[in-house]
């Protein structure tokens, strides 16, 4: 009995081997018109160029070519000599006059009023810094830190409306953020407000 698997596998085998052959011919077929077809070319294009009178080109006709010519220049695989850099003008720099200055005027010190209205040098700066008040409306007490020659140790002062400090400063307001110093011997215009410390 025969086998129907192995029937059908020689069948493909035979169907494999035409079609392998039928390709190998159609191969020599095609290789072969196209040996004969570039021959027939070269000859309609000879005949296509002699139909219209042209002369014959030769190499010689070309001539030597001319390095200085556009396109010789063009030519990205001609390399020439290499073109020598123009040099940059160089543009001096321009001299500015001299100015004369005139020296700065000296200012004139500030004078202060006395309380008879003459005049009097201005006083001195108030040494101290407005750290706080307390107590009650009717009676409120400054506080005053005094920095003395070494900065981690301070002196604190306190004085009421009235006071006098070093006999120079007099408290004349104590308010909630600053106070108001006075002068002794000076018009109350010559008045400083010394604002609270920060720290």
């Amino acid at each position: 009995m025969a086998n129907p698997k192995a029937d059908r596998d020689r069948v493909r085998l035979y169907a494999l081997i035409a079609l392998i052959a039928v390709l190998g011919v159609v191969l020599v077929v095609n290789l072969a018109g196209r040996g004969g077809g570039s021959a027939g070319g070269q000859a309609a294009d000879r005949i296509a160029y002699e139909s219209h009178d042209l002369p014959a080109l030769e190499s010689t006709d070309f001539g030597q070519i001319d390095a200085a010519s556009v396109d010789f220049q063009r030519n990205p695989f001609i390399f020439g000599a290499r073109p020598t850099p123009t040099p940059r003008p160089v543009t001096p720099l321009p001299t500015r006059p001299i100015v004369r200055r005139s020296p700065p005027a000296t200012p004139t010190p500030r004078m202060a009023r006395g309380i008879d209205g003459s005049v009097k040098p201005p006083p001195p700066p108030f040494d101290r810094e407005f750290i706080g008040h307390f107590g009650p409306l009717q009676l409120q007490v400054a506080a005053f830190r005094i920095r003395g020659s070494d900065p981690d140790i301070s002196e604190i002062q306190v004085a009421t409306v009235g006071d006098v400090l070093d006999d120079i400063f007099i408290i004349r307001e104590i308010g909630f953020e600053s106070v108001v110093i006075g002068f002794v011997g000076y018009d109350r215009s010559e008045d400083t407000r010394v604002p609270l410390a920060e720290n």
